[in-house]
């Protein structure tokens, strides 16, 4: 097992594959079918969020600083219009090197790779809701024919996950729910972290003692901390890790 260490990923070519799906699922949905896995929420609910979370991003990116877009007016075609957002979003980010410093809301790697990062894995969950509103197979969501080479793209969102998005949800005043320290195993690309209860939470190398695990496949570890599967697909052992999976993750 190795230890942990940040996820060598290139995001940006990831991220057009995800954008590229959900153009294509949304062309093929009713606007008015809900998402089982955002409840109260239809397709076009999703795909109006995803589409402003786009904007919002490359705004921040451009402008280097956060800012509040107002609601978006969509008008006409929805499908034409989350292209257009997400185009907008790639032309951004390829705009701006991943190196330059850039904001956001974790105060964490504060820069414009961040950006592409986080809107690879907006896209990629909110794709999977999509399929999962369509009614398609397990076999049809974007990139789980067995994951193949996206169980790193996996790894690398439990990774973003455990160091990022639990820290945005402590900030917001909503921590997870940490009784002790937890280790998170994937058994398919051999990767491992340690959460660590605090004020905001902590991850450690691999290596370090902890009380409780959690693992499985990098896929179903993704989403069973998104919540888009159930976590009897994974391995959980201790009532710290039974009691982390129950209380609030991701956002």
């Amino acid at each position: 097992m190795t230890e942990h260490a940040p996820m060598r990923l290139d995001h940006l070519p990831v991220l057009g594959e995800q954008m590229a799906r959900f153009v294509t699922l949304l062309g093929e949905a009713d606007e008015n079918l809900p998402v089982p896995t955002c409840p109260g929420w239809s397709v076009r609910d999703l795909a109006v969020h995803l589409g402003t979370m786009h904007r919002k991003a490359g705004a921040v990116v451009l402008g280097g600083t956060l800012v509040e877009t107002p609601e978006p007016l969509v008008l006409g075609s929805l499908t034409d219009w989350y292209a257009g957002c997400a185009s907008a979003l790639v032309l951004a980010l390829q705009a701006v090197d991943p190196a330059e410093p850039v904001p956001n809301w974790a105060q964490l790697h504060e820069t414009a790779g961040f950006w592409r990062r986080r809107q690879l894995h907006e896209t990629l969950v909110h794709t999977v809701d999509l399929a999962v509103a369509l009614g398609l197979p397990e076999d049809g969501w974007p990139g789980a024919e067995g994951w193949g080479p996206d169980a790193q793209v996996a790894a690398d969102g439990v990774d973003e996950l455990l160091t990022v998005m639990l820290r945005v949800r402590a900030l917001r005043g909503v921590p997870p729910t940490l009784e002790a320290p937890i280790r998170l195993e994937t058994t398919d690309t051999d990767d491992a972290w340690v959460l660590e209860p605090g004020d905001l939470p902590v991850v450690r190398p691999a290596g370090t003692p902890h009380e409780a695990l959690v693992r499985g496949t990098a896929a179903d570890l993704y989403l069973g901390l998104w919540g888009r599967v159930g976590t009897d697909r994974l391995d959980v052992r201790g009532d710290a890790a039974t009691a982390f999976l129950a209380g609030p993750l991701g956002l």
